[in-house]
């Protein structure tokens, strides 16, 4: 695997930093041109001659997509068509990073693999069409859905963690909904099992997220609260109070089923990957 060489899109992002970071590649390089270019995608796979490429670059700000909806279909969708037009005729593994927001609403459980996508959302919509190109013309590839997504570098400006350590550190009082549940997922832990994914050859469709049962936001915040030790309440939120212009779904749990399956799940439980993220940023 060492000999391979890795090109990652978004590499400046929580997940591709990371990846750049702890893949264990010798050979992993981050892709710095707009995606929604084609001309420019395909130079750029013509020189870099990648053997693997991990697709992290997205729209990802869900409220935005739903007024932005032209951008978020040129860069989730035309942008990863892009990418697959230039590796279709390419022994390339395509690594797609996607969401487990693309299940929609329409179960109380947790989404498998093998559950029919529903999304609601503009994002989650535009989200699937890069799925669907993906599954359509390319025969390697990998479509990662996760969530929630949280990390130990304190640089990064969508760090849910940070987000929530700076205002709780300044504040007495936070409230937080407890409606939508999800899998609050450590990009630490992705990567690993990327890794493995990538080491065991395996392809198609995988849920990669951490193991959670009926955890809410509130439950995400107020743990990342207690695990700090900060002298802040956090309660839940009236409703209403977060209206929010995307129609996101109240459900966006998910099993990894399939890797459970193939006894290759390494993705820990949220609160101990959660406990140990916290440990690591405490010593920074």
């Amino acid at each position: 695997m060492s000999g391979k060489k890795v090109l990652v899109t978004g590499h400046k992002g929580m997940l591709g930093s990371s990846l750049i970071k702890n893949l264990g590649f010798k050979n992993i390089v981050g892709f710095e041109i707009d995606i929604t270019d084609s001309d420019c995608v395909k130079i750029k796979i013509s020189e870099e001659n990648p053997d693997i490429v991990i697709h992290c670059a997205a729209y990802t700000n869900v409220d935005e997509c739903e007024v932005n909806k032209d951008k978020a279909y040129a860069i989730n969708a035309v942008g990863t068509q892009n990418l697959v037009n230039h590796c279709i005729d390419k022994d390339i593994l395509f690594i797609y990073i996607s969401s487990t927001g693309v299940y929609g609403e329409y179960k109380e459980g947790a989404y498998t693999e093998f559950d029919s996508t529903k999304p609601k959302s503009v994002h989650h919509k535009s989200k699937r069409e890069g799925e669907k190109s993906v599954e359509r013309h390319l025969s390697k590839y990998l479509i990662l859905r996760t969530g929630w997504l949280f990390s130990d570098n304190l640089m990064q400006s969508k760090n849910f963690i940070q987000k929530i350590y700076l205002d709780a550190k300044n504040k007495n009082f936070l409230y937080s909904d407890d409606i939508q549940i999800g899998n609050p997922t450590y990009v630490l832990d992705l990567v690993k099992q990327i890794k493995i994914l990538i080491k065991t050859k395996q392809y198609g469709i995988f849920n990669c997220v951490n193991e959670a049962e009926n955890v809410s936001r509130y439950n995400y915040v107020n743990e990342i609260v207690k695990k700090f030790k900060l002298d802040c309440t956090v309660s839940i939120a009236p409703v209403g109070m977060f209206n929010r212009k995307a129609p996101v779904s109240t459900n966006e749990s998910a099993i990894n089923y399939k890797l459970n399956l193939l006894n290759i799940n390494t993705m820990r439980t949220w609160d101990m990957a959660l406990s140990a993220c916290i440990e690591k940023v405490k010593k920074l």
